[in-house]
């Protein structure tokens, strides 16, 4: 039986502002439930893949099958929790690293809270179900959500809000964005969803957890073209001195740390030399500026032309 995971979001947060008042998502602390024992590291790290990339997909990803079959490894620690849950923390450096070596991208953890509305027809109720599945839905895409009564935002019907509206009233609660969900209260149901937030005006269909995992998808969409147009560029990198595995994963590390860094991937490797791509905002000056005085990555004797040349010290 698959393992089920889940946590709640807001347990998972601390403050930290997007502009003014986004999370930082704590992605590598899992709530895993219902697993074997043995099973618990790799169902624990199939969801903190999802959430570091903020891709649904990432927990089946060939490019990354590696470090659901190692999860072992970067456990930190397991210890029991409520409601028969194990709670695990994952090494978030390391597996930074390994994402981005792989190619992928990763989504910020600091993310926009969102307000959840929900409006039903007067005298309809609304199942239990429903708050859990978003719940649920929010944990595994690490979407930090609280969910309020349509009346407090004060605006009638939220579904027939304007966007203008909708926005300064999720702010004087605190919060980035507002998904509204309209439909007839059933877990099992179809409701009407839509998200708004400075940057996304979008409206689709689905079930409760639907509602969550549109508005993760369009959160992640928005941040790949916010990154785009801010000016990433590709940078080719060769280093010298990577003699093993222990300083192939020491360079990968230092660069993915690197500010800015949304990608990191291995182009070639002969010797005790190997090429990667990097991919950040700025390009090979502000890589090389944010590198100058690390103790270990330091610049080539020999410049290379087109090429950030940098050699890795024992």
């Amino acid at each position: 039986m698959h393992a089920a995971i889940r946590c709640v979001a807001l347990a998972l947060l601390a403050g930290l502002p997007t502009a003014e008042a986004a999370r930082t998502v704590r992605v590598y602390d899992v709530a895993v439930r219902e697993a074997a024992s043995a099973d618990v590291p790799a169902a624990a790290m199939r969801t903190a893949l999802v959430r570091a990339t903020g891709q649904r997909a990432a927990a089946s990803d060939p490019a990354l099958a590696m470090l659901v079959a190692d999860a072992p490894r970067y456990v930190r620690l397991s210890r029991p929790g409520a409601d028969g849950r194990t709670e695990v923390s994952l090494d978030g450096d390391a597996i930074d690293s390994a994402i981005l070596a792989a190619g992928r991208v990763l989504w910020s953890a600091e993310r926009p809270l969102t307000l959840v509305v929900l409006e039903v027809a007067p005298g309809a109720v609304i199942d239990a179900g429903v708050q859990a599945a978003i719940e649920a839905a929010a944990g595994d895409r690490g979407l930090p959500v609280s969910i309020v009564p349509a009346a407090t935002l004060n605006l009638g019907s939220a579904a027939l809000a304007s966007r203008e509206m909708l926005l300064p009233a999720a702010r004087r609660l605190g919060a980035d964005a507002v998904l509204v969900g309209r439909g007839d209260g059933g877990a099992a149901s179809i409701w009407q969803w839509s998200l708004a937030s400075t940057e996304v005006a979008e409206s689709w269909s689905g079930a409760p957890a639907a509602g969550v995992h549109g508005a993760a998808d369009a959160f992640v969409r928005t941040a790949v073209v916010s990154a785009v147009a801010t000016g990433d560029a590709e940078v080719r990198v060769s280093v010298s001195g990577v003699g093993d595995l222990a300083a192939y994963a020491g360079v990968s590390q230092a660069l993915s740390r690197v500010a800015g860094v949304r990608q990191v991937a291995l182009e070639e490797a002969a010797g005790n030399t190997a090429i990667f791509r990097v991919t950040m905002r700025g390009g090979t000056d502000a890589l090389g500026a944010a590198l100058a005085g690390h103790g270990r990555l330091v610049p080539a004797a020999t410049p290379t032309p087109g090429v950030l040349a940098l050699t890795w010290l024992p």
